[in-house]
């Protein structure tokens, strides 16, 4: 299985405006939310980070409800909330919310699924142009070529732009994407956590039991020992 990943980015809301506006949301879905040590390897935890005009949160493994809690953190915080998700380590894509209503989108593999109408398949395109109007300090030129349709089978792809640490077709390009508009991605290169870890449960993603580590194998006896 590849990697699945699902972020929120909300534009200017401080990280406790946020983890409070996400508590309400995990609280309407018969769940919760607290503040806990743990890593990105436990179940249930999630990472927020701490400080900045912008907050991101990092879902949990397996938590399928990413979409509709940007769309609650939109309306609550009245915010622009970007709801981001890698899928299966071959894409990146998003869904733009404001005022809890959906108004953009990108996905660089638009018919993944299934084939499209041209208009359906013409929503996924992203629009820079909206993006920078509505965060005036994001210029159109910076973030345009993002939003590039791929061809997965194509193995010598170039960078959107010179300073990008990933090339078109890399699912972590939406790393690039996400510090061009000013949300800082919650982990480092080498594994530590650049935030806040908080547990969450809700009706549909219920607190699971962290796996504990299988017993070190007995040592082997040689060959010539029969005790």
């Amino acid at each position: 299985m590849g990697l699945f990943l699902a972020l929120s980015g909300v534009i200017g809301a401080e990280a406790n405006d946020v983890k409070n506006a996400l508590s309400d949301f995990v609280q309407s879905q018969n769940g919760g939310l607290d503040l806990a040590e743990g890593s990105t390897d436990d179940p249930n935890i999630g990472v927020i980070t701490r400080n900045g005009p912008n907050t991101t949160i990092m879902y949990p493994d397996g938590f399928c409800e990413w979409d509709d809690a940007a769309r609650f953190l939109s309306e609550k915080l009245a915010k622009l909330v970007f709801s981001l998700h890698i899928h299966d380590g071959d894409f990146w894509m998003f869904v733009l919310f404001r005022d809890g209503k959906e108004i953009g989108w990108f996905n660089p593999v638009p018919e993944y699924w299934e084939e499209l109408p041209p208009k359906d398949k013409a929503k996924w395109k992203g629009d820079a142009s909206l993006i920078a109007e509505l965060m005036p300090s994001i210029s159109t030129d910076a973030i345009t070529k993002y939003f590039a349709e791929w061809d997965l089978e194509d193995e010598d792809t170039p960078k959107a732009y010179p300073d990008d640490e990933f090339t078109i077709c890399d699912c972590w390009q939406m790393c690039d994407f996400m510090k061009k508009i000013g949300l800082e991605y919650p982990m480092g290169d080498d594994g530590s956590i650049h935030g806040d870890t908080f547990r969450i449960w809700t009706k549909g993603f219920r607190l699971r039991k962290a796996q504990s580590a299988p017993p070190p194998p007995e040592p082997k006896k040689p060959w010539w020992r029969f005790w």
